[in-house]
């Protein structure tokens, strides 16, 4: 990796630290206002609530890891629509703006690409390097946003109609919706899991939507790595992710354990196969340092 792409990616990481260091002070305004209408004791109970989880979102950006990538995205999530109901309840439009300009920018940098590689890339051992894996059109497209929503309005529903001092509504709100949000943050942590491992011996795709358990790809296996043709006939393993996928090329069949659409594996033998990275061109890059074929992207 080129020096200025080492200095680009800790910028990044130190502008992510930095707007979760900051958050208090851009969004916390309307935070007080939003929580202003709720009498001393339950507006102090939420406020503390509210500073416990901005302490777990800025303690996710110092260790990056997958567990702390679905932390940092949640966090973003939550603080944007947090910010959006607190303006509701405010009438100060630079407080408002001010607020969605920081929500917006944690947000967004905590969604990058980049982001995500750097936090999957963190568990790598020697010299590996990981790289995360686009989710599926359909995760995409509709079950992400949707299980993000859920899971933001099970959390923050019940403590909020506890401290408006509808009780009963509460607990009730509370009981389904903690493990709602536990079950939510669970299948958007899976997604974050999966990926693909370059390693001296060659290529693992550890994705458990395709495959049923990690597969290496050993070195003198693997003819060729590059984009793939509009034209290709190879097994597809991207489920359907948008993007740019790219496509190796075995020199030889190789078996792979399909991951079971019931209850039983089954066995399957590929000589080409297809995988969509969220940085194509990054995998590729560190695919020619370390001497596979691959072809320049196009």
């Amino acid at each position: 990796m080129d020096i200025s792409l080492r200095d680009k990616n800790f910028l990044l990481i130190i502008g992510l630290r930095i707007i979760w260091f900051a958050l208090p002070l851009g969004v916390g305004p309307l935070m007080a206002d939003g929580l202003d209408p709720l009498e001393n004791t339950p507006r102090s109970v939420l406020s503390v609530i509210l500073w416990f989880l901005w302490g777990v979102g800025l303690f996710s950006t110092f260790v990056p890891r997958p567990l702390s990538l679905t932390g940092v995205r949640f966090g973003g999530v939550l603080c944007f629509i947090l910010t959006f109901w607190a303006t509701t309840t405010s009438s100060t439009a630079s407080v408002i703006i001010i607020a969605f300009v920081f929500a917006t920018v944690a947000l967004v940098i905590g969604s990058s690409a980049t982001i995500g590689d750097l936090f999957i890339d963190r568990i790598s051992y020697g010299n590996e390097r990981r790289f995360l894996l686009r989710a599926p059109a359909a995760v995409t497209s509709f079950l992400r946003p949707a299980t993000y929503l859920v899971s933001v309005v099970a959390l923050i529903a019940g403590p909020y109609l506890l401290a408006d001092g509808r009780t009963v509504a509460g607990v009730i709100a509370c009981v389904i919706g903690f493990p709602l949000t536990f079950v939510g943050l669970r299948s958007l942590h899976q997604i974050n899991r999966r990926w693909v491992v370059l390693v001296p011996a060659g290529l693992v795709l550890h994705d458990h939507l395709s495959l049923n358990e990690p597969t290496l790809f050993q070195r003198s296996e693997i003819e060729s790595v590059g984009p793939a043709s509009a034209d290709t006939d190879a097994v597809d393993f991207t489920q359907g992710a948008y993007g740019l996928a790219l496509e190796v090329c075995c020199s030889s069949p190789h078996d792979v354990w399909v991951a079971a659409v019931k209850k039983e594996t089954e066995k399957q033998t590929i000589e080409t196969f297809l995988f969509a990275p969220v940085r194509p061109d990054h995998l590729l890059v560190e695919a020619t340092r370390r001497s596979l074929t691959s072809h320049s992207p196009t």
